[in-house]
């Protein structure tokens, strides 16, 4: 398990940690929300439990966790002083630009990021049905393209001025985490944030 070392009350499983119930006792939260995660760039405000028709929930309401699960796309979590947001991300929520409609919920002046395993460009290979939308994030090597999705949120950060930070771990080639297009597994990590 990883701790965000950007906000206090957020981490990331790996897949030796299967039990969502485990985490809430470990916690002290009683009750969480959830997303659909269909790769859209809908952001949803929630105030109770629930599985949410979207791939980014916010929130303000105390003893309310935020669960996002990734096996190779971005967890992403966001704070100010009021509200945290989770964020599911893969190359269609870059290309579609899903985090922009989460920051709009928001003040970007007090904004804290946190960024979990996912898979990173040593071994993200893409071909050119997705390099064509995000030729800005693709490096090149011996003739095969890979994607750097977190640079997306490096520039965002950059050009707004938001703390950030992002995880190393590659979820494709570390046997510590799931990663769907390794092995097409149906198993997922946890991200979990809280108030």
């Amino acid at each position: 398990m990883i701790e965000s070392k950007l906000i206090s009350k957020a981490l990331f499983t790996d897949k030796s940690f299967n039990n969502l119930e485990e985490l809430l006792v470990q916690t002290g939260i009683k009750s969480y929300a959830s997303m659909e995660q269909t790769h859209s760039n809908e952001i949803a405000h929630v105030n109770k439990s629930g599985t949410y028709k979207s791939d980014g929930i916010f929130t303000s309401s105390k003893n309310l966790g935020l669960v996002v699960k990734t096996a190779d796309c971005m967890p992403i979590f966001l704070k100010d002083k009021i509200s945290i947001g989770a964020v599911h991300v893969g190359w269609k929520g870059v290309k579609n630009k899903i985090i922009n409609n989460a920051l709009k919920n928001f003040k970007l002046n007090e904004l804290l990021m946190s960024v979990g395993p996912h898979a990173q460009s040593c071994c993200y290979e893409v071909k050119e049905d997705v390099s064509k939308y995000l030729y800005k994030y693709i490096d090149k090597r011996d003739g095969k393209e890979y994607l750097n999705m977190s640079q997306s949120l490096l520039d965002l950060s950059y050009k707004i001025g938001f703390n950030i930070e992002v995880s190393s771990i590659c979820t494709i080639c570390s046997s510590s985490y799931n990663s769907y297009r390794e092995n097409k597994t149906s198993k997922r990590q946890y991200g979990f944030i809280w108030l």
